[in-house]
């Protein structure tokens, strides 16, 4: 597990045209994630959630600010689950595993971890033999088994069916209760953050927090559960409050 620290983090993107404005991806965010926790990142497109975590992995520099993400005191381990699984059509679902695994037993490493997504038996399959949903569950249990001190997830539900994402979120939370890892998920849908999460970070456009949401609810939920949907339906009208308040700053900086 990892402590991630945020401060007065800054990004912003150059003009793409003469005489446009640079983008300003994120405004002056600071948080701190630390722990058994699963905190989800939500808002608006263009609010700066992928930029966030292309940031902390190292992918992207901030522009201004800074970021610490560190393990009992040393640099902290990470792992990144894609929209998309990027598995190796080449190889077979064990040995995308053991590719990137390290450590004395690497086999029963994957195999443990593949157990956890209900995998085990599609160790010796090629990725084009497992549907989208499968390869998926490949991707998070290859993530998890590198034994990341944060594990950093981008929108791994939205390419799915909604019958699959919803049994992966279902598996998700199974295995992040087992595994006990820090993760910062990315997400649009605000029905599976709160499924998943132990507090939400709603961002703003202009990528600036706009609130910081515990979700105290005992795991595993489910979608249908009375509890999930009524934090589900507080939280849409806290976002239906942010983005009256956006247009408002929109209509007043036009008329000025």
């Amino acid at each position: 597990m990892a402590t991630l620290r945020v401060e007065h983090l800054k990004k912003t993107f150059p003009a793409i045209e003469r005489g446009s404005k640079p983008t300003i991806a994120i405004e002056d965010l600071t948080f701190e994630v630390s722990g058994h926790v699963f905190v989800s990142v939500v808002g608006p497109s263009g609010c700066g959630k992928s930029t966030l975590l292309n940031i902390v992995s190292g992918i992207e520099s901030a522009s201004r600010g800074s970021i610490d993400v560190s393990e009992d005191g040393r640099p902290a381990r990470l792992g990144y689950v894609f929209q998309e699984p990027r598995l190796l059509p080449w190889r077979t679902v064990m040995r995308n595993m053991l590719y990137v695994i390290e450590g004395d037993a690497p086999r029963e490493q994957a195999t443990r971890y593949l157990r956890l997504v209900g995998l085990e038996d599609a160790a010796d399959k090629f990725p084009g033999q497992l549907s989208g949903g499968m390869q998926q569950r490949v991707g998070i249990a290859r993530a998890f088994a590198v034994e990341p001190d944060l594990l950093l997830m981008d929108e791994p539900c939205s390419h799915l069916d909604a019958i699959t994402a919803r049994s992966l979120r279902e598996q998700l939370q199974s295995i992040w209760t087992d595994a006990k890892k820090t993760v910062l998920f990315v997400t649009h849908d605000i029905a599976e953050a709160v499924q998943l999460s132990t507090r939400i970070l709603m961002l703003a456009p202009g990528g600036r927090l706009y609130a910081d949401v515990p979700i105290d609810l005992p795991y595993p939920r489910k979608a249908s559960q009375t509890e999930v949907a009524m934090a589900q339906a507080e939280l849409l009208g806290r976002f239906e409050t942010m983005q009256a308040e956006s247009d408002a700053a929109k209509t007043e900086e036009v008329a000025s």
